[in-house]
């Protein structure tokens, strides 16, 4: 959704706009009024599995670091070949003036490794920025910097021991993409691209001393919100609650509802003080186990533009994208995640004191009402979320990365 945001707003600014994804975002796509064209069936991300039981005892950076190499491998590594190949095609059979490439669509890497001309190619982070620096840990292990610290002899043991895997098995893919090996580790590839745009706001990264040029913060792309919302019958006791909490895990990562919606409901059950909203994202074959509490409600999905602004506690598993929706409404979070980039995004939030991290994917009922009560009480974390609410209703990311693409196929 984020890259249809994008290309909803670069439309508007008057580009002709073609998005080349999975067949099953081709409604998404085309209810955005933009052309599609589908990649192979073989290209499908599926939502990534929780960490087997006997890995969850083991340490947390091992644990990270076994769900790191599986991700590495089902999101970039895998699909590669086939992304590049449709790639190719529509280069060969269009005129394509700019890539506009998620960043983890590494099909655009063998295109940037050619030596034949090509079109500009900017690089969109839709979650936290993965390149390495001598001021951050590496990427994966969502531990928070140390100032002073240099992290380079961690980054490159890292690269070249614990996840020497996970890059053997990526440069396999760019071979049978036709294409040369990456000579740099797989997390830094956007490195490569002409512009490396990130969809944040600086407030929600850490400080790099060592950032490269091509980067630059545009802030998040967020969709407006429908105008013709049809609330729920409850909408009333969200209007008159003195204070709600939401819950959610996500468009993704939410087949087991247990892990996050299921404890926060045990945790804040029946409490008078509060109302709890829970989005499910509506996939087929979702159970939530357990009693619903009287102060309770569910939906499959309600549009954040609507219910944020009435929203005091945000608890999450760490989606970029629904972090940075509750933060432009200036709500603090409690967030639960470790699949995907989650727990960097967790380690994120804790880091720029507009929430707490719970370090586990999967939180008791008791650290998830410790954490709500401990935010609603400490006023700094309110604080903290509307400092970088203003600075992202202070950024432009389309004409952000407008600019950038002109900039690009001007020079």
């Amino acid at each position: 959704m984020p890259m249809v945001n994008v290309g909803i707003g670069l439309q508007a600014l008057g580009h002709d706009i073609c998005v080349l994804t999975g067949a099953e975002f081709s409604d998404a796509v085309h209810a955005a009024g933009l052309q599609m064209i589908p990649l192979p069936d073989s290209v499908r991300i599926d939502p990534p599995a929780a960490a087997p039981a006997l890995l969850r005892k083991l340490p947390v950076a091992v644990r990270r670091f076994w769900l790191g190499r599986a991700e590495l491998a089902s999101v970039f590594a895998e699909p590669l070949a086939a992304e590049a190949q449709s790639l190719r095609a529509v280069l060969r059979n269009g005129s394509v003036d700019a890539i506009v490439a998620d960043v983890a669509f590494t099909g655009v890497l063998p295109v940037l490794l050619q030596d034949s001309p090509r079109p500009p190619v900017v690089v969109c982070g839709v979650g936290p920025l993965t390149i390495s620096s001598r001021d951050t840990p590496p990427f994966g292990v969502a531990w928070q910097p140390e100032r002073g610290l240099d992290y380079r002899r961690m980054t490159t043991a890292a690269h070249r021991v614990i996840m020497r895997s996970s890059q053997r098995r990526f440069n396999h893919a760019l071979r049978q993409a036709g294409s040369d090996a990456c000579p740099l580790f797989v997390s830094d590839w956007p490195r490569l691209a002409d512009g490396l745009l990130q969809l944040s706001v600086q407030a929600l990264e850490y400080p790099r001393g060592d950032l490269p040029a091509t980067v630059e913060f545009v802030g998040p792309v967020l969709p407006a919100g429908p105008e013709d919302f049809d609330p729920p019958h409850w909408w009333g006791d969200v209007m008159n609650a003195g204070a709600v909490v939401h819950v959610t895990q996500g468009t993704f990562d939410n087949a087991d509802l247990d892990q996050l919606i299921a404890p926060t409901l045990e945790a804040l059950g029946d409490r008078a003080d509060l109302l709890v909203v829970a989005t499910t994202g509506g996939r087929q074959g979702q159970r939530i186990h357990g009693r619903i509490p009287a102060n309770a409600r569910i939906a499959d999905w309600i549009p954040y533009s609507a219910l944020l602004p009435h929203v005091d506690v945000m608890i999450t598993n760490g989606g970029y994208g629904g972090v940075q929706h509750a933060l432009a409404h200036g709500v603090p979070l409690v967030v639960a995640g470790e699949t995907s980039d989650k727990a960097e995004v967790a380690a994120r939030v804790d880091y720029s004191g507009v929430g707490i991290d719970l370090k586990t994917a999967t939180p008791t009922p008791e650290a998830i009402r410790a954490a709500v009560d401990h935010v609603r009480r400490d006023g700094r974390y309110r604080s903290a979320a509307e400092r970088l609410r203003s600075a992202i209703e202070a950024s432009t990311p389309v004409d952000a990365i407008a600019n950038a693409i002109k900039r690009l196929c001007n020079a």
